[in-house]
């Protein structure tokens, strides 16, 4: 039985008053296809009689937790926002021993008081000495209206065989789809650069890199882009703090080969555009090249790094401008872009 309509409630209603049996009421209303069982008759019309209507009654329930206790909750989430339920309710018993409430109960508290169950964000770790350096390379930035049109964003990335979405849509009652992934899936490592310009060449690599191969990566990636879009000279290269970026013999290769390093500070991936690249390459590969083996993860990465004109790398190095602003208003901690 589904539920029931309010004109057919009070036409039950209508036929008891006029003196039709249970019976009867049920062989008048299966003739109309409302079909109820004579179970269902009586609640209606007990209910009915308890309250004088056959509408819905509105479900008010009674406040089973004070002021105080709610508070209790609001306080105790505020200091630790994974805390459960099932804890919550222990913990107030212990505040209040004669307190009787369920775990639900304490979940539609803590629904009312605006707290919502939600997928952490996660970011980068940023250490205090670090906060100061950020906050103050953002102002100064913003204050010199820096624009970035000479700089070369440069970083390293992991990518493995990944061909299958984050989210896939079924049926209603299909059962879930199962898609295979492999324990050990292949990977390759990945070097490039961007600039207003456009794109440094792609190295694509397997193993650990080491500085000596880093060196190796900035000749064969690096100089050449620099000798054809910046032949001037007036360009800005820029790289993380990773230890083999800054060891002595990478920087001594820098320093024989002129390149002008400019210098961002550490634990900041936020305010290197190349990173969002990174998260957008890895998006097309497994949404829409779904590569299956080592050959066509390759060929995905090329097809989308020949996507990256000028115009497409200026919109991501542009979003440092909504980067900075948050950086200060953070005060130095993670933007969350």
């Amino acid at each position: 039985m589904g539920r029931v309509s309010v004109e057919t409630r009070r036409r039950i209603v209508l036929l008891r008053t006029h003196g039709y049996s249970l019976q009867s009421i049920q062989e008048r209303l299966d003739q109309e296809d409302i079909i109820i069982s004579k179970t269902g008759i009586q609640k209606i019309l007990r209910k009915f009689k308890a309250s004088g209507t056959v509408g819905d009654l509105s479900k008010k329930r009674s406040k089973l937790l004070n002021e105080d206790q709610l508070a209790f909750i609001d306080e105790s989430l505020k200091k630790n926002d994974e805390i459960t339920a099932r804890i919550l309710r222990d913990d107030l018993l212990k505040e209040w021993p004669s307190l009787a409430v369920s775990i639900s109960t304490i979940k539609r508290a803590r629904y009312q008081l605006g707290w919502r169950a939600t997928r952490p964000k996660y970011c980068q770790l940023v250490r205090e000495a670090n906060k100061t350096k950020r906050l103050d390379w953002c102002k100064d930035r913003l204050m010199e209206n820096e624009q970035f049109d000479n700089v070369i964003f440069t970083d390293e990335c992991s990518v493995q065989l990944d061909s299958h979405g984050r989210l896939c849509f079924r049926k209603q009652k299909e059962a879930r789809k199962m898609k295979p992934k492999p324990k050990h899936p292949i990977k390759v490592h990945i070097w490039g650069g961007i600039s207003k310009r456009g794109t440094t060449e792609l190295v694509i690599f397997k193993g650990i890199m080491k500085a000596e191969h880093y060196c190796t990566i900035l000749q064969d990636g690096l100089l050449p882009f620099i000798s054809s879009h910046f032949p001037d000279g007036d360009y800005r290269f820029q790289q993380d703090n990773d230890p083999k970026h800054t060891s002595r013999l990478v920087k001594s290769y820098l320093e024989d080969h002129s390149i002008n390093w400019w210098k961002t500070p550490a634990e900041s991936p936020d305010l290197n555009p190349i990173e969002n690249v990174w998260g957008s390459l890895k998006y097309f590969l497994r949404t829409h090249h779904k590569p299956k083996n080592l050959d066509s993860l390759v060929s995905g990465i090329a097809t989308f790094w020949k996507t990256l004109t000028p115009t497409v790398c200026s919109k991501y190095i542009d979003h440092l401008q909504k980067v900075m602003p948050k950086v200060i208003e953070v005060n130095g901690e993670a933007s969350g872009y």
